[in-house]
């Protein structure tokens, strides 16, 4: 089944405090169907870990816990 990016950004928003005090600094963790499905060191072991698990779709949001990110971004072509 494939999520929609809206719940998974919208579930990375309602935890986005929450994961510096899960997790350290620069980790990967990956949102799908609402809910963190996995988290690795690296990016290479988070797309390992996805595979593993069957959720290596596109649709699947990653981020690094700890980074700052903007609430919008603008991409000007």
């Amino acid at each position: 089944m494939n999520s929609s990016p809206g719940k998974n950004q919208a579930a990375f928003h309602e935890a986005r405090r929450e994961l510096s005090e899960r997790y350290p600094c620069g980790r990967f963790v990956a949102f799908d169907d609402g809910q963190i499905v996995a988290d690795a060191a690296t990016f290479d072991e988070l797309t390992a870990a996805l595979a593993a698990i069957g959720k290596d779709r596109p649709d699947v949001f990653v981020v690094q816990a700890g980074t700052d990110y903007a609430d919008e971004v603008f991409i000007l072509l």
